[in-house]
């Protein structure tokens, strides 16, 4: 499912971006170089979702519009070298406008060869490549793409070449930028997704080459993996604040999944993943409960757009069904596959021990009151019970066991019923239905 535009936004990020926008147009002007802000959440929060519909506003905007550039460092990652790929999609943005940037690419091409110098040290750690050898390389290449003969220089020759072609290089860069008012956007998604070198590579490129006033970088990633990356190239015992900040000016999170949100996904995914008309037929009643149970759980376990949108394809292949047997599941084997396919993203320790019938009753209802049913933990404890996921002694009635986890008889009957009531949702049987359903849950994972 790809969203686009605010229009069709479910996280309600709109505000965000404003005010998002509103920092930029003033930090900018405070710092020296380029300013590079880091989009730092959870992987599969939504980011790469977020700065699709921010660029679509921004090109919607007034003609005071900054010069975007949107690049997939993940993309471009295969190539082994970020400096083309930025240069590549600045030039393309630069053309879009209708002007040229023929002297962009000559600089690029030129530096280019000498491009295994940056970061001489992730070069050394990570391929054993001599810096001094390469850059030898280098003028050699150059020399034959410009003059067309060899020619053999001293180090020193070699050492000024390469710095007279990174100077051109970004002042073709900084000319670029400065023609680009207000400034230059370049929106970096998917960082989190590369090889360590290349991400490492890629702070480092932005860093020593497009560090030009009016230039600012959005980096979308995930931090802690950021710092796994580094820590692999540089060594574990690198302190990574003192190293981020180097690159870093500012960092901000996208906000928190409010309930609202939660609701609008789950409502949206049940129409994409679970029923289609004429293409699939869910065996669960969608009612307002049943998405409400959904919505509730992933909702308890802040579970992120890309968990949710397993949880919901995995729920499709569970819940596929004829035509005649739409919405004609046993309301505990729905409520009971529900939470299972939840669990397994949300609380994987929680989906084993249920699935193989061994959650202790305790620690069930510990779990319950902590994280998904404060306000009724009697109801799910009932619902783990009387579908067999709970351990119970040897002669213990499911009675015995609500009495052990610290919950009265009193308790079993309220508002929800006594547990008859949970067993008839189980439909013929209620013993081994979360066996069951991890059995089919894993056979989905497998497969799908």
């Amino acid at each position: 499912m790809n969203i686009a535009t605010f229009q069709d936004d479910l996280l309600e990020l709109r505000e965000f971006s404003e005010r998002l926008g509103r920092f930029i147009d003033t930090e900018h002007e405070f710092v020296e170089g380029s300013l590079v802000v880091a989009l730092s959440s959870r992987f599969g929060s939504g980011k790469s979702t977020f700065l699709r519909m921010w660029r679509s506003a921004m090109e919607d905007g007034d003609e005071n519009r900054p010069l975007v550039v949107s690049l997939n460092a993940w993309e471009s990652d295969y190539n082994g070298d970020p400096l083309f790929a930025i240069v590549s999609a600045l030039a393309e943005a630069v053309r879009e406008k209708g002007e040229a940037a023929d002297a962009l690419l000559e600089a690029a091409k030129d530096f280019g060869w000498f491009a295994t110098a940056i970061g001489s040290q992730l070069v050394n750690v990570l391929t054993g490549i001599d810096p001094v050898a390469a850059g030898e390389v280098a003028q050699r290449k150059r020399a034959e793409r410009i003059e067309g003969a060899h020619q053999t220089m001293d180090a020193f020759s070699i050492y000024e070449a390469r710095r007279n072609a990174m100077y051109s290089l970004k002042r073709a860069i900084r000319e670029i930028v400065a023609s680009s008012k207000p400034k230059v956007l370049f929106l970096v998604d998917e960082l989190d997704r590369c090889r360590p070198d290349y991400a490492i590579t890629y702070l480092e490129t932005i860093k020593h080459l497009f560090d030009t006033s009016g230039a600012v970088f959005i980096l979308a990633a995930d931090r802690q993996q950021l710092e796994n990356s580094a820590k692999t190239a540089f060594g574990i015992d690198l302190d990574f604040e003192e190293y981020y900040r180097k690159f870093v000016h500012r960092e901000v999170e996208l906000p928190p999944i409010s309930e609202a949100s939660y609701i609008r996904l789950a409502e949206r995914y049940v129409n994409f993943y679970l029923e289609r008309e004429g293409a699939r037929f869910c065996f669960l009643g969608l009612d307002h409960q049943s998405v409400g149970y959904i919505s509730g759980l992933i909702g308890a376990l802040k579970l992120t757009p890309r968990q949710i949108q397993e949880v919901f394809r995995t729920l499709g292949h569970l819940f596929d069904t004829t035509e005649e047997n739409r919405g004609r599941l046993y309301w505990c084997l729905g409520v009971g596959s529900i939470a299972m396919a939840v669990f397994k993203i949300g609380a994987p320790d929680k989906f084993h021990a249920l699935g193989g019938e061994r959650l202790d009753a305790g620690e069930a209802l510990q779990f319950i009151k902590n994280s998904i049913g404060q306000s009724y933990p009697e109801w799910w404890f009932a619902i783990f019970l009387t579908g067999g996921g709970l351990y119970a002694n040897e002669g213990e009635v499911p009675e015995d066991v609500m009495k052990r986890a610290g919950l009265t008889d009193d308790q079993s009957h309220s508002s929800h019923g006594d547990l008859s009531h949970f067993r008839s949702g189980w439909g013929r049987r209620s013993s081994g239905r979360f066996k069951e359903i991890y059995e089919k849950i894993q056979q989905v994972s497998q497969w799908s």
